[in-house]
């Protein structure tokens, strides 16, 4: 009991009030954002008619193309602002765009352009408040301390996924999907509120003179001259390309295989989450780590196989163990490889490097998405599981391969 109270005492929610404050506002937006996510998806399969599995393909490209086109950008505007501040700024857009889609759904005139040009512009934000954040962990933390930040980091989307999950089928039930969109709207706002509480000076440190343009070239350099985390980069990419379609896979299966309600793709949805919370949280006590690609080899193989599994079976119970599993191992496999990025990244760099890191890994969405909702409509969801599984599987056993980033 004794050991267990000191290991709470020493975790980085524990020692430090400024990170503690940003996870807290974070998960409570990540959850709005879940019930967002749950809520589109829903509507887009409700209301799009025969082509429903293609417009939920496109939706979810659409909520990834602003991340590829303006990623560097916003990562070198972050670098040269006050992290604070991009990070509020990027809070009250996203509040009042989440707001007007609320508002045209209740008058009437929410349509797919609205959704989609919307959902765009809220989508533009998010890579320049996630490249101020990651910046400033360690600034809110300690060096000693960072590869459990980071964990702490990871599990954030994974905790706000297992509430949203959960109760999102309830809150649609009561409020509808105008409701969802409102309370995602709220939880920016309690973002807003705990980041406007931050102490900790996050102003650029070490500032140069050198432009914007300069700045920017610096940053693309960093990233592309450095074949290690090049090569660990693009990896990450290829395993989003095969990995990311789960999130349109799901609610498919729910409505095409299973012929199920809302309320299980909120189960299934929970139970993704839940896996990668779990294993998020318990490396969140983890002080170092050994060899992080045997780490990532071990993920991919294991989604890989749980991805693979779906396709064997229609038994819900099943699915949720699968699911589960999948979820874990993403979780796990996610967050070694960002205590490498955080232990090596120079820290005036780290919001143009995850920018990057970002677009790259989101650069292939677009076009696995809109590939699923084809495939589906063409083929089957079951081929989809079949096809996205067995690239995993081979492309685990690639990671092997890729030249070796200094281990922490």
């Amino acid at each position: 009991m004794g050991t267990l109270t000191n290991e709470l005492k020493a975790h980085p929610l524990a020692l430090f009030p400024d990170f503690r404050k940003l996870f807290a506002g974070r998960v409570v937006s990540a959850v709005g954002d879940k019930f967002f996510a749950i809520a589109i998806a829903w509507w887009v399969l409700s209301e799009a008619g025969e082509k429903s599995k293609f417009h939920l393909g496109l939706i979810m490209a659409m909520n990834v193309i602003p991340v590829v086109a303006f990623g560097p950008l916003l990562g070198t505007l972050s670098d040269r602002s006050d992290k604070r501040r991009v990070m509020l700024a990027a809070d009250g857009a996203r509040a009042l765009l989440v707001s007007l889609l609320a508002l045209l759904l209740w008058s009437g005139r929410l349509n797919l352009y609205w959704l989609y040009s919307i959902c765009f512009l809220i989508s533009g934000f998010g890579p320049l408040f996630e490249s101020a954040e990651a910046a400033s962990i360690l600034r809110l933390t300690s060096p000693e301390k960072m590869p459990q930040a980071v964990a702490v980091d990871s599990s954030i989307l994974q905790l706000s996924n297992v509430i949203g999950s959960a109760l999102g089928s309830a809150l649609m039930a009561a409020a509808g999907v105008a409701g969802a969109f409102l309370f995602n709207a709220a939880g920016y706002l309690v973002s807003f509120a705990a980041i406007w509480g931050i102490k900790t000076e996050l102003k650029p440190q070490d500032r140069t003179e050198s432009s914007f343009t300069a700045e920017f070239k610096e940053g693309l350099a960093y990233t592309f001259g450095n074949r290690p985390v090049l090569w660990l980069i693009l990896t990450f990419a290829t395993f989003n390309f095969f990995v990311a379609p789960i999130l349109i896979i799901i609610p498919m299966i729910v409505k095409f295989v299973l012929k199920e309600s809302v309320t299980w793709l909120a189960v299934f949805e929970t139970f993704f989450a839940l896996g990668s919370a779990s294993l998020a949280a318990a490396l969140s006590f983890k002080r170092a780590y050994g060899n992080i690609y045997g780490w990532f080899f071990v993920s991919l193989l294991a989604v890989g196989l749980s991805f693979g599994g779906l396709y064997f079976t229609a038994n819900k119970y099943a699915i949720c163990a699968l699911i589960f599993c999948a979820g874990a191992a993403l979780g796990g496999g996610n967050t070694v490889v960002l205590t490498l990025f955080q232990s090596t990244v120079p820290d005036a760099m780290k919001g143009r490097f995850f920018s990057v890191l970002t677009t790259l890994a989101y650069a292939v969405l677009p076009l696995a998405f809109l590939a699923t909702g084809l495939l589906a409509d063409k083929f089957s969801v079951g081929f989809c599981i079949a096809m996205n599984a067995t690239a995993v599987l081979a492309l685990s056993f690639a990671a092997l391969l890729i030249p070796r980033v200094r281990s922490v």
